[in-house]
């Protein structure tokens, strides 16, 4: 029969494992954000080797699974290191990392994938000839990406940037594999003490609902904030009889 004592009495103790969520969370966000930003760099420029490398990469990364990468690299990647970099006194053992650094790392290599892609399509919305305009009237390259391709590449970005923020935060749901623990791992915790698997469950939907649409909600007051002010910047800056001077009044 559901619980609704179970829920009352177990409520806070599975939420305490609220801050090792989001500190996953918010450090695989840190990293894969960077790394992303870095890969849609390389292939946007075209440099020869780095654009090679970064197409791998984010193959690579957007065809594992988040529960693969997990396992590889907290369980298979001791066994590696120890054959390539280890001598024969020492074991997989030394070489094997923190649970919550191989959650962290798994998810920074899988998800920049994703933003790279996604940094690479807003880099792309940006009309070519606004940014050959640029070069024509003599600004630099970072004068350029600053006050022309930023502006516009960043609320063109967020509504895909996200999603994959949705995504990573429902995936790490799956990090009480390697040991950390988590929301879920909590949530198993308690269920085991009396069974009650469902109740637990609930708990734990509840909770990922409420961060997901917290985050959701943050992100989307930020687009909506840089797309007014990237508006009014326009308005400022472009005369109204022109053509942008009409765009932006729409």
């Amino acid at each position: 029969m559901f619980s609704f004592e179970f829920i009352r009495d177990n409520f806070a103790f599975i939420l305490s494992a609220l801050p090792i969520t989001l500190a996953i969370t918010l450090l695989s966000l840190l990293f894969s954000t960077l790394l992303g930003g870095l890969l849609a760099w390389a292939i946007v420029r075209r440099i020869p080797v780095l654009h090679a490398f970064a197409q791998v990469l984010i193959s690579f990364g957007r065809s594992v699974p988040m529960l693969v990468m997990l396992y590889f690299v907290f369980y298979v990647w001791p066994w590696i290191a120890s054959a390539w970099f280890g001598s024969p006194q020492q074991t997989m053992y030394g070489y094997k990392l923190p649970p919550l650094a191989a959650a962290v790392i798994a998810f920074s290599v899988v998800f920049s994938a994703y933003f790279a892609e996604t940094f690479r399509s807003a880099w792309n919305a940006v009309e070519k000839s606004q940014r050959e305009a640029a070069w024509s009237v003599g600004l630099t390259g970072f004068t350029q990406f600053r006050r022309i391709v930023l502006p516009q590449a960043a609320v063109s970005a967020l509504p895909n940037y996200t999603s994959v923020v949705i995504d990573l935060i429902k995936d790490t749901s799956l990090v009480y594999t390697i040991t950390v623990i988590d929301v879920m791992a909590k949530a198993n915790i308690a269920a085991a003490r009396g069974f009650h698997y469902v109740e637990a469950y609930c708990v734990v939907l509840v909770i990922y609902i409420a961060l997901c649409l917290v985050i959701a909600k943050a992100l989307r007051s930020l687009e909506m904030f840089l797309s007014r002010r990237w508006k009014s910047h326009a308005h400022n800056v472009v005369p109204s009889h022109s053509f942008w001077g009409k765009y932006v009044e729409k």
